[in-house]
């Protein structure tokens, strides 16, 4: 027998005989989770691709509309399998015409009399659709509880007006965390925007419910944020002024944004929520998906057209080149944690979601043993 195992959980044996992404690296992501990959939309009659936790995985509906979501690269000569047709409910490889259906099997080969070779797969994922988003379960798919998604059900409020977007990241998705955990930045990331001439007495407090991180940022007394002075009356000078958000692991940022006369509750006031995803690509690129949630001007198409220019700018030119080159100043470390920055009030709940994760991570790592063993490899050390 060719070389000892190392302990340890089949945790992708069931999925497929191909070796699951980065599985010599378990640490890199929290697998047993949901991660949002793409709005529902997006995945229509063709192919879609995308890189989630460094595994190429192609989506696809059948005739029915049902999605599902298979390895986006051929075992036969690695092409991307996106690029390819859908045929009778299976996907069809672009280079030689193998099919796939929805568990990763090939079904059909055109060559060779037809015969199929064992190893002729790809994984198989756990999928969702909820909210108008699709969900990707990357861990052990027995584990794959739909009711662990988070709720974001005001996306579908009739009484809200929505808009939302997808741009791409070339940072660690964490970084795209913490930066939408402090809100802080937007006083000088998005001040055309958003700041206010009371910064220096704004009120942080952080708040941990369950594994849900909450960051509350209040600025009473505040000037009108230019955003909203065109829809506050010009006498009003003054209002308190909040930036709240919660992270929800692993990477679903949810914010309140709102202004209201001093002292008045926040139902009385124009308040926006937003949903921020973050979605690990690679190590070092990222995925972002977003929403922004409003109670006021709902049907408006004018200022849907503001919001989807404030989104344009404020995350394509403001948000995403600040990300990308703080991630280019870390060099070759992602954790920033890890160069012994100095820390702000405003970073404690950013620090305290790293570390959470952090210790989830250990934790799925420990009850999968020392590392997660793919079926193939157990066969050729068995073989070896």
């Amino acid at each position: 027998m060719g070389g000892n195992l190392p302990a340890g959980k089949l945790l992708f044996a069931r999925t497929t005989s191909a070796s699951p992404p980065d599985w010599r690296n378990p640490m890199s992501w929290l697998r047993n989770t949901w991660y949002a990959v793409a709005w529902s939309d997006e995945v229509e009659s063709t192919p879609f691709g995308r890189r989630i936790l460094n595994d190429a995985i192609v989506f696809f509906r059948d005739g029915a509309g049902r999605l599902a979501a298979i390895g986006g690269r051929c075992p036969h000569r690695f092409a991307p399998l996106a690029m390819g047709k859908i045929v009778d409910d299976t996907l069809e490889c672009p280079y030689h015409g193998l099919r796939f259906d929805k568990s990763g099997t090939c079904v059909h080969n055109p060559h060779g009399g037809g015969r199929i070779p064992m190893n002729a797969r790809v994984p198989k994922y756990r999928i969702a659709e909820r909210w108008g988003l699709v969900w990707l379960w990357p861990g052990d798919p027995d584990a794959a509880d739909e009711d662990k998604i988070p709720d974001l059900s005001h996306l579908l409020r009739d009484d809200l007006g929505h808009v939302r977007g997808y741009m791409g990241m070339q940072a660690n998705y964490m970084l795209g965390v913490d930066n939408l955990i402090d809100l802080s930045h937007a006083q000088f990331v998005h001040g055309d925007r958003l700041m206010s001439n009371n910064f220096d007495d704004a009120k942080v407090a952080v708040e941990q419910n369950g594994n849900d991180v909450t960051n509350r940022l209040s600025i009473p007394n505040s000037s009108v944020p230019p955003a909203l002075r065109s829809r506050v009356p010009a006498e009003i000078d003054v209002v308190d002024y909040w930036l709240d958000s919660t992270w929800r692991v692993p990477s679903v940022v949810t914010n309140d944004v709102g202004i209201t006369l001093p002292g008045r509750p926040r139902e009385e006031g124009q308040r926006s929520f937003g949903v921020h995803i973050v979605t690990p690509e690679t190590e070092r690129s990222s995925h972002y998906l977003f929403a922004h949630s409003r109670n006021y001007a709902v049907g408006d198409p004018l200022i849907d057209e503001k919001i989807r220019e404030w989104q344009r700018v404020g995350f394509s030119e403001q948000d995403k080149p600040i990300i990308e080159a703080t991630a280019r100043m870390m060099g070759e470390e992602t954790d920033p944690l890890a160069l012994r920055p100095v820390l702000l009030p405003t970073d404690a709940a950013a620090v305290r979601a790293r570390r959470l994760l952090s210790k989830l991570i250990d934790e799925e790592t420990k009850a999968c043993g020392e590392v997660s063993i793919p079926l193939d490899a157990v066969r050729r050390t068995l073989s070896g």
